[in-house]
């Protein structure tokens, strides 16, 4: 590999690097996001604090769409509905948010996990899916909230404060603040509140 070759790879790797890594994003990185910010504002009315960070390879279509202080989204992540994101929360590389889906503060989503605050019309028997009007409850994610890998929530769920989704849970139900859900369906594990550590 030649100096010129090896230079031009380093820059990719620290870039691409920062894209998929945003929490070590400091402020002399933070190129573009004016620019960012300015376009979905215009195009989504968009909220965006100006400590938060989207990647520019993140595909953000939500409108309207909030991202709260101190709050990320990697590469790859894919937004689309009508979400709103609190403050100190992290959507990790091509997670997928579609639909109407508020998350709270200090929530953490892990890496290829799917959110979906809407569904396809299907009582009608003599229509075809695609022809059915879709429905949309929503999705509620509580403050502290933790979304494990390729876990999946579907709509009209509510996950209560401080839970854990497990990876891999297909989330059907609601659940209570300080739970521990996992399986398909998922189901109650145990609440974080049997563990006597504060």
């Amino acid at each position: 590999m030649h100096d010129d070759d090896e230079g031009h790879y380093e820059d990719q790797f620290l870039s691409r690097r920062r894209e998929f890594m945003p929490w070590e994003v400091k402020d002399a990185d933070r190129v573009g996001q004016d620019a960012i910010r300015e376009v979905l504002r215009r195009h989504l009315n968009a909220e965006i604090s100006p400590d938060s960070y989207i990647s520019p390879d993140a595909l953000i279509f939500s409108k309207p769409f909030r991202l709260g202080d101190r709050s990320w989204i990697a590469s790859g992540a894919i937004v689309r509905g009508n979400t709103s994101i609190g403050s100190d929360s992290t959507v990790n590389a091509y997670a997928h948010i579609a639909g109407k889906v508020q998350i709270g503060n200090g929530v953490r989503i892990a890496s290829l996990a799917s959110i979906y605050g809407f569904n396809h019309g299907f009582k009608r028997l003599a229509v075809p899916i695609y022809k059915q009007k879709s429905t949309s409850v929503g999705v509620q994610i509580g403050d502290g909230v933790w979304i494990g890998a390729n876990a999946v929530i579907l709509d009209g769920c509510t996950i209560g404060e401080h839970s854990i989704v497990s990876a891999g849970a297909v989330v059907t139900k609601s659940c209570e603040p300080y739970s521990i859900i996992g399986g398909n369906p998922a189901r109650l594990i145990r609440s974080r509140k049997s563990s006597l550590n504060p």
